[in-house]
């Protein structure tokens, strides 16, 4: 189970995909060129609020998406 800190971030993380039209494959495929080791089924079950994730894959997930965000056009 994951605390309220990691829990926040996860809502926070899949919030902003949804805001910016990211689906969980294309973070992940980001992610994990940027060197991620979680795959990508812990992604999703880490979106939903059942899978811990390390601090540091925390991390690169929140740079992977700002990457892909400030990549897209607009």
């Amino acid at each position: 189970m994951l605390d309220v800190q990691e829990a926040q971030q996860a809502r926070a993380l899949q919030h902003a995909m949804t805001r910016a039209g990211i689906s969980p494959s294309q973070l992940w495929w980001h992610y994990y060129s940027l060197s991620g080791d979680a795959d990508e089924l812990e992604l999703e079950a880490y979106l939903y609020q059942a899978l811990h994730l390390p601090r540091l894959e925390r991390l690169m997930l929140d740079h992977a998406l700002r990457e892909l965000i400030n990549d897209r056009p607009g």
